[in-house]
């Protein structure tokens, strides 16, 4: 049986990810931050300096991982907190190069294992109040192209799906029914992409079917990112 690993298997992509893997017939392991009484599910903190890798070491070898975690937060140059701006760094970049590097130094991935990060189509665009975000999503270009190069020595292929705005109850508290319809009407799909048009594309990115498929960053928004409708 094919195994996943999904760090963030509790947020809502995550949970969804988990959810295909798990349907199509893998064994799905859930690593986070934060207790949880979901079965398959292992207490993992890399900045932990007393981090026990027993129980992830027994789950292992993993064929896939996927990195779901993350933080968000509203902020612009003119009421930046450093603070909170490297605290998002550390969540959403730092996490996965450390998670990484334990996965590979302990030995706890299969050979050609396949791995995927969500990002955000925000790591290419940009759009108001969303500075730290935008930033250490950004950084995330460099991490997997970086690993990318490096990682093909011994086979493995990692990529990134960048969601757009989704169709969940998160983005419809978030948004302003005004800033719907302007992504909505930004396509001719007419529609705002989904859950299932970003987890149909973690599974092919680390199925078997990929063969070949590294460094890339795929937008899963409908074309929102490079499309406009004149």
């Amino acid at each position: 049986m094919q195994k996943i690993l999904v760090f963030g298997g509790t947020g809502t992509i995550g949970a969804h990810v988990c959810q295909i893997f798990d349907t199509k017939g893998w064994q799905v392991v859930i690593a986070s931050r934060k207790q949880s009484a979901l079965p398959e599910h292992i207490l993992f903190d890399p900045f932990d300096d007393n981090l026990n890798l027993s129980a992830l070491k027994a789950a292992g070898q993993f064929n896939a991982v996927c990195w779901a975690q993350g933080m968000n937060c509203n902020d612009s140059v003119y009421n930046v907190d450093t603070d909170k701006n490297i605290e998002l760094y550390k969540a959403n970049c730092l996490f996965i190069v450390k998670a990484l590097n334990i996965l590979l130094n302990e030995n706890i991935l299969a050979e050609n294992a396949r791995l995927a990060v969500i990002s955000s189509i925000w790591q290419n665009i940009a759009r108001q109040d969303k500075l730290s975000y935008c930033m250490t999503k950004s950084a995330l270009h460099g991490l997997v192209l970086s690993a990318a190069t490096d990682l093909a020595r011994d086979g493995y292929l990692i990529n990134a799906v960048l969601p757009g705005a989704l169709d969940t109850p998160m983005t419809h508290q978030n948004l302003a029914p005004e800033q719907l319809k302007k992504i909505i009407d930004a396509t001719k799909f007419n529609r705002l992409a989904t859950l299932e048009d970003v987890t149909n594309m973690v599974y092919f990115l680390c199925s078997p079917e990929n063969t070949g498929i590294t460094g890339q960053f795929i937008s899963a928004d409908l074309g929102f990112s490079h499309v406009r409708i004149v």
